[in-house]
């Protein structure tokens, strides 16, 4: 057991060092594109300030001793796909739900105690979701739109997103009406 966990231990950290060598990478490009135009801030720019903030997030979870997918890190993915079986632990745990389904589609059922934001609205709507990076396991019809949520999620500073593989149509647990 203790040689699992130091191979363990090893692996972060030869990935945290990976992501340092990749977040001073990134950083070395964002001041190289800012220094082309002062005062501007070209797209490349926002883009390098991005993938330097998903950086430090994950250099943090890491050193707060998550367990991060390797295919995580080498995606540039800060979510999490979850099986429906470890959906309903979760459920079970009480992690928070965002449904972001169409309307026909909540018709038919939800996960008792959903948030429900179309994805559409997710832009416009994304300040009725609560900051406080509790875990959030979100879902739409077979888990593709709620991936593209999960993506818009991160790139507004959410941490602790989960996707429900499979969407609600694979989900076998509790099913309800929305409640508001």
């Amino acid at each position: 057991m203790e040689t699992i966990a130091f191979a363990l231990a090893i692996l972060a950290l030869i990935s945290a060092w990976n992501m340092r060598a990749r977040l001073s990478k990134l950083q070395d490009e964002l001041a190289s594109l800012r220094s082309v135009t002062p005062g501007a801030n070209p797209p490349d720019a926002t883009h390098a300030a991005q993938e330097i903030d998903l950086n430090r997030r994950f250099l943090a979870r890491l050193a707060a001793g998550e367990a991060l997918d390797p295919e995580q890190i080498r995606e540039g993915r800060a979510w999490t796909d979850v099986s429906p079986r470890a959906g309903e632990t979760m459920v079970a745990d009480g992690v928070r739900l965002l449904d972001v389904r169409r309307a026909d589609e909540v018709a038919a059922g939800v996960i008792p105690g959903a948030q429900w934001i179309p994805v559409d609205e997710l832009p416009e709507r994304v300040g009725e979701l609560t900051r406080d990076q509790a875990p959030m396991l979100i879902y739409c019809a077979a888990g593709m739109r709620s991936a593209a949520a999960c993506e818009y999620l991160t790139e507004q500073g959410f941490d602790g997103l989960w996707n429900l593989a499979g969407g609600f149509s694979s989900w076998s647990g509790p099913k309800g009406k929305l409640t508001s």
